[in-house]
This record gives structure tokens, sequence and C-alpha cells, in this order.
């Protein structure tokens, strides 16, 4: 069982490294939103519950007391703490989480002081579907969904390493146009 346990406490554990130390590691752009909603009645908790971020405290809060505790407590003890700690772990991040997005805290400024940025595509944004852009502002590099922007003409794909101006931030994806576009503007 303690082989177990520290499976559990690495692979949590180096996702949650990964994630704090990510803005470190600028090579390595990892960026992936798998807080999906379903529309299915109940069903919308358990994704939620389910979600990436969830699963990956959880592991490391039963990993890490599952270690610990394998030391000082007998087989039967450890396990039952170190899952009911891995769920608690896992529940509390996610509220704490689904209470940062229901309340907005950041968003805001965040979203707005992008506007006017220059970016990078890093992946395709085509006509009638999203990709990703990199924007920098400071010294801070921002990963964000991006669409074309309806100023620009039908039909033109903006490409990965493609430069692109954020006209407008709306509900966390970005509006663009292509460099060269907002410089005929001018």
């Amino acid at each position: 069982m303690f082989t177990i346990y520290v499976f559990c406490l690495l692979v949590g554990g180096g996702f949650l490294a990964l994630s704090v130390f990510g803005d470190f590691l600028d090579g390595m752009d990892i960026d992936v939103d798998v807080d999906g909603e379903l529309d299915a009645g109940g069903g919308a908790d358990v994704a939620r519950l389910l979600s990436l971020r969830t699963i990956v405290y959880a592991l490391f809060g039963f990993g890490a007391t599952g270690a610990i505790l394998h030391w000082f407590a007998g087989p039967a003890v450890t396990g039952v703490v170190a899952g009911v700690t891995g769920l608690a772990s896992g529940a509390f991040i996610s509220a704490a989480f689904r209470y940062i997005k229901r309340s907005g805290a950041g968003t805001a400024l965040g979203e707005r002081s992008l506007a006017g940025l220059t970016g990078e595509v890093t992946m395709e944004i085509a006509p009638d579907s999203a990709g990703t852009v990199k924007v920098s502002r400071g010294d801070r590099r921002y990963s964000v969904r991006a669409r074309i922007d309806s100023t620009c003409p039908d039909g033109l794909p903006l490409r990965a390493g493609q430069s692109v101006v954020v006209v407008d931030m709306k509900d966390g994806i970005a509006n663009v146009v292509p460099m060269d576009m907002k410089l005929l503007e001018e």
C-alpha cells in the first residue's frame, strides 16, 4: 500500500508543482481547461467534483497523508485517514475555485487590461472556432482563448506564430485581429 501512497504523492505533487512553478517554466506551455460544464441536471455537480484540479489535489492529499501515516499507524487507520484527507482536500479546493470563479475576483481588471496589447497565436484561430494566443503584460505572459474579431475579413484563419492585437475581452475570450490589419487602420 505504501507504493500506492508514494505514487499518488508523486503524481499529485508533480502536477501541483507544475501549476505553481509553471510561470517559471516559460518554454513549457501546458494550458488545459478541463472544468467543463454539463447540462444534465445533477451531472454538472459530478463534473465539477471530478475536474482535473480536484483529482490532482485529492491524489496529493491522499498520497501525502498515506505516506506519512504509513510509518506511524496501522494499515486500516492509514487508509481511512488518507482517504478522508484526500476527499476533503479535493472538495475544499473545488469549492474554493468555484467561489473564486463565481465571485469574479480579479477578472474584471485582468480582462480589461489585456485589450490593446499585442500577442502571438499559439493555436490556430479559424473563423468558426476559437484558438489560443499568448499575450504579455509587463513581465507576465498570459495564454488566453481567442477568436477572430468581427471586424476581420471573413475566411481569414490566423496561423500559429502570427502577431495579433487584442481588440477586446468578453467572458475570458479575447477578440483579436492580425497585427498588419491593425496597422492599416491607423
